[in-house]
């Protein structure tokens, strides 16, 4: 059976991937033991699938589709940090600031449609962020823990105007993303987006 690895997410736009590039290469200096993800690589994910039939996709556009029918989303970038907290860091990242809740609002509606077609509900709660880098096992985390404790990263607000159905094809030098479906955020303002 054809089984697709499937994420849902929206893009990081071009501008504040070459800020958070920049970042990135600065943070490299110092970080050692840290795999940095490429820029073309930057994105928000709102959900997580998994491997996914491939005739599930039309059923799957459908409620994306469905649930990004609200307008386009005004986001600001914003902090640096590493999951989890403490001394074993594993991934670090910059923060989404979504002072208004549309962002959190998108997902919830997403999860929700996304549960009425049976994939499991997430359970960790949503943290919207762009993964800059993965730590890997091992590595002295000290100049990390460092530079997260006395840097900082601002960008203002961008418009994010699409959700992605996002596959992830994993290869050599590791995974790799493609775009399958492009879904725009359709709706006008005065539309009150229902999670449920």
């Amino acid at each position: 059976m054809d089984r697709l690895r499937l994420f849902i997410a929206v893009d990081t736009p071009g501008e504040v991937k070459q800020s958070l590039a920049i970042l990135a290469d600065d943070m490299s200096r110092a970080a050692k033991g840290v795999r940095w993800e490429p820029s073309v690589k930057f994105h928000c994910t709102l959900r997580f699938l998994g491997d996914v039939d491939r005739s599930r996709l039309v059923s799957l556009e459908e409620e994306v589709r469905s649930a990004s029918a609200v307008p386009p989303l005004s986001v600001a970038y914003s902090g640096i940090g590493f999951f989890p907290a403490g001394a074993r860091p594993r991934v670090v990242w910059a923060g989404i600031s979504d002072t208004h809740g549309d962002l959190r609002r998108l997902q919830e509606r997403i999860s929700a449609g996304l549960t009425r077609l049976g994939f499991p509900r997430e359970e960790r709660p949503f943290h919207p962020h762009v993964t800059l880098g993965r730590v890997r096992e091992g590595a002295d985390v000290r100049g990390l823990i460092d530079i997260v404790k006395t840097r900082t990263f601002v960008h203002p607000p961008v418009i994010v105007p699409a959700v992605e159905i996002m596959q992830s094809v994993p290869g050599p030098r590791g995974s790799v993303y493609a775009v399958l479906r492009s879904i725009p955020l359709s709706g006008t303002r005065g539309d009150t987006p229902d999670p449920s």
